[in-house]
């Protein structure tokens, strides 16, 4: 059982109970008692979990799961979506690709010819690489929970492109809080490549809508918005 669908059985548990053992545990993932703890401790680095003797409990403090727990939820949606997201890519564009598992997801659909690529996204690094798509990587620090780099210097960055378009996560949609996410600089990033964009795509999922997070990045009407379902009223592809 790989990482992602062990960290996904943890965080269930968690959520379904108030404590939960590590003799349980390894017992549900299938998997040994040193691989359960070394989980658990990497989760516990990462603010989702809050370990004690023999198990562990849900981070009540915890507002966002890493992207390798997110990439393993609502896989066929997010598939359509970033197969939608990524025809959307024509040839010799410049386009930004936001941190995240869905725009992770388009990376194998993208087939555009000559297109350059600048992302904030360390897994989506990888993948572009096989693929051989002209690659820049903005500066700044990495965030561990969305695995992106973010930041004064990031933000900064941002005034040297303009991209045809860009590709964006997001936390929350919601008709009064309008576009939201979770952190201060990433959600400054957002708003700013949104500015420097001659069109911006926000990806989402069924989870995302009826959601409020913390921090406003955009109104509706800022962001075409690419997902199966449609109950606001905004911009949809």
């Amino acid at each position: 059982m790989v990482k992602q669908e062990r960290w996904k059985i943890i965080i269930d548990l968690c959520q379904k109970n108030k404590k939960v053992y590590n003799e349980d545990l390894k017992i549900a993932c299938k998997t040994s008692i040193a691989t359960v703890r070394r989980d658990l401790q990497q989760m516990e680095n990462l603010k989702l979990v809050q370990r004690f003797h023999g198990g562990v409990t849900l981070n009540p403090d915890a507002n966002e799961l890493p992207m390798v727990y997110r990439s393993n939820e609502q896989i066929s949606e997010k598939t359509w979506i970033a197969k939608q997201a990524a025809l959307q890519i024509k040839d010799n564009q410049t386009i930004y690709l936001d941190a995240g598992s869905s725009t992770y997801e388009m990376i194998p659909f993208i087939h555009s010819k000559n297109i350059t690529v600048v992302t904030i996204g360390i897994p989506h690094l990888s993948l572009l690489m096989e693929k051989d798509i002209r690659t820049i990587v903005l500066p700044g620090f990495i965030r561990k929970s969305t695995e992106a780099i973010t930041g004064a210097q990031t933000f900064n960055q941002l005034d040297n492109f303009y991209f045809d378009c860009a590709f964006l996560g997001v936390n929350g949609i919601h008709e009064k809080a309008q576009i939201t996410t979770t952190n201060e600089w990433e959600a400054a990033v957002k708003e700013k490549v949104i500015h420097q964009s001659n069109k911006s795509f926000i990806l989402a999922d069924q989870t995302k809508f009826n959601k409020i997070c913390p921090i406003k990045y955009a109104n509706l009407d800022d962001v075409i918005c690419i997902s199966m379902i449609k109950p606001f009223k905004m911009k949809y592809l």
